[in-house]
């Protein structure tokens, strides 16, 4: 039977595989939103609901739609990924692996926000000429987005927790040493 800590890995990832279902971040302008984003369109990619300059009913039939974030599409499938790892008997007990495919999790959502934003300024900024004109856009990070990380670090702190207090099982790694170190085992033999 599982014990509590050990099913709270999975679950938190089931959790965060969920949370990619709700709003990861809004687009404001001006302290007014102009857009929400859920954390699935991040991953298959979106297509945005507003046009910023206004331009009519055609402009918004052809606005840009935008390719997958490779972030949120590496948390989404780590998060996949660590799910299987649970229901795979055979490695549901390894917790560095899992430590591992959560910690990249993890690390990928706080990339995302990073991405998100310096795709922003880049675009406010003129670099690749999006937004020729001065506007005060910026991404607010929700619920769903802070939801997913917790549970990424969450999960990976409970598999590090658990890597860390599992005993080496010393009856596969060395044979012939049992609890007392082999010391039996010996006296038996030179009887």
């Amino acid at each position: 039977m599982l014990s509590p800590i050990k099913i709270s890995s999975p679950i938190s990832l089931l959790i965060a595989f969920f949370g990619f279902f709700l709003p990861f971040t809004d687009i404001n302008c001006n302290e007014q939103k102009l857009d929400t984003i859920n954390g699935i369109e991040l991953v298959t990619g979106y297509k945005q609901d507003f046009d910023i300059t206004n331009s009519g009913e055609e402009a918004k039939t052809n606005m840009e739609r935008y390719d997958p974030n490779i972030f949120a599409l590496n948390a989404f499938i780590a998060s996949i990924m660590g799910i299987f790892l649970f229901v795979v008997k055979k490695f549901r007990s390894g917790y560095l692996l899992q430590a591992i495919i959560s910690g990249i999790g993890l690390i990928c959502m706080f990339g995302l926000m990073i991405d998100l934003k310096s795709k922003l300024a880049d675009a406010q900024n003129g670099g690749n000429g999006k937004l020729n004109f001065d506007l005060n856009l910026e991404f607010e990070m929700k619920f769903g987005y802070w939801l997913v990380t917790t549970c990424f670090l969450l999960a990976t702190i409970i598999n590090i927790k658990l890597s860390r207090q599992k005993k080496p099982d010393t009856d596969i790694l060395f044979p012939e040493l049992d609890d007392d170190g082999g010391k039996e085992k010996q006296n038996l033999d030179m009887r």
